[in-house]
């Protein structure tokens, strides 16, 4: 009996050593995970006048599709071929982003206050049914969600919207829009069916639990008035303003962080430090916890719109101050 006993305590202790060395070896394998990065595409690249503010890289429909904000045009080629980008005919100004849905795309053209559509690249476009009588204003980031099906829209005036692409019914509005919660929203994205803004001037992320539901996840270093309010920022440097996100993403065991730290917003602060980020949970976010990429990118360059794309992350960036310097696509992923 008492030698049964003592096998048993032994087996315990064996086990919940096992156990403890393999959680500490899992713990440690994702602090300790470099990441490597490529140019993907330069300015180079394009067939003419180069990159001037790629804002994103988009993946559809056998295409690789570049937004040239500043070039007014989307650029493309086939996935996977080694051949320049050729510029498309959609008519587009200051753009940021399009998406992909049963055969037919849809573009932010934010300097016209629309919301576009059109069945291939070398079409002109045409606005959006669904926006018929919505007062857009400089929307800003177009993403699709499987998971419902509907296509969400991020602006400055209606906030969140959604419609459904299978049909011509106008685009509800979220309730988020009645509330005082969104700032200037730089962008949306979808993370296992659920649809975060990215709440930029205040350094927030917002998940929507549902299309009228959220939660709200707060950086510290936000600067405040005398009142105790945080002051929006369009753009600024860590020690100034806090974060000013561009983009939020998952990839991996991580949530990735871009922001819009630039010199004419920076007081004279590093712009370098926090403008690509990345941590594990949220609560590491809203604590701090967080890992220091900058050093990835060249001095001076603004990350922008992230895509997950066949095991890969890629980051459209632009130089702010000097456009056509260093705007290039970047290829991330684990060493």
């Amino acid at each position: 009996m008492t030698i049964k006993l003592f096998i048993t305590m032994k087996s315990n202790q064996l086990f919940f050593c096992v156990f403890f060395l393999l959680y500490v070896f899992n713990l440690l394998a994702q602090e300790n995970c470099p990441m490597q990065i490529n140019t993907y595409v330069d300015s180079n690249d394009v067939v003419s006048d180069g990159l001037r503010v790629s804002t994103h890289i988009g993946f559809f429909n056998g295409l690789e599709i570049i937004s040239d904000l500043q070039n007014d045009r989307f650029v493309y080629r086939q996935q996977g071929s080694t051949d320049n980008f050729i510029e498309s005919q959609v008519k587009v100004d200051g753009h940021h982003s399009l998406t992909w849905v049963d055969g037919k795309y849809y573009a932010v053209n934010t300097e016209e206050h629309k919301v576009i559509e059109f069945s291939d690249l070398t079409e002109t476009g045409t606005n959006a049914p669904n926006y018929n009588g919505i007062d857009l204003r400089r929307p800003h980031d177009i993403v699709y969600n499987p998971t419902d099906g509907y296509i969400y829209t991020i602006d400055d005036k209606e906030g969140l919207t959604r419609f459904d692409p299978n049909n011509d019914n106008i685009a509800e509005k979220s309730e988020i829009n009645r509330s005082s919660t969104l700032g200037y929203a730089r962008s949306l994205s979808v993370v296992n069916g659920t649809v975060y803004i990215i709440n930029s001037s205040r350094g927030e992320v917002i998940q929507m639990d549902d299309f009228d539901n959220w939660t709200i996840y707060e950086s510290p270093g936000q600067k405040r008035n005398n009142k105790g309010q945080k002051i929006n920022s369009p753009a600024g440097a860590w020690d100034k303003t806090g974060l000013v996100l561009n983009d939020v993403e998952r990839y991996g065991d991580y949530w990735y962080g871009s922001n819009f730290f630039t010199e004419p917003y920076a007081g004279g602060h590093d712009t370098n430090k926090f403008r690509l980020m990345r941590w594990r949970t949220w609560g590491d976010f809203q604590n701090g916890n967080w890992e220091d990429l900058s050093h990835l990118l060249p001095s001076g360059v603004v990350p922008y719109y992230f895509t997950v794309h066949n095991g890969a992350l890629y980051l459209a960036t632009f130089h702010s101050e000097h456009p056509g310097t260093n705007d290039k696509i970047y290829k991330l992923y684990p060493e």
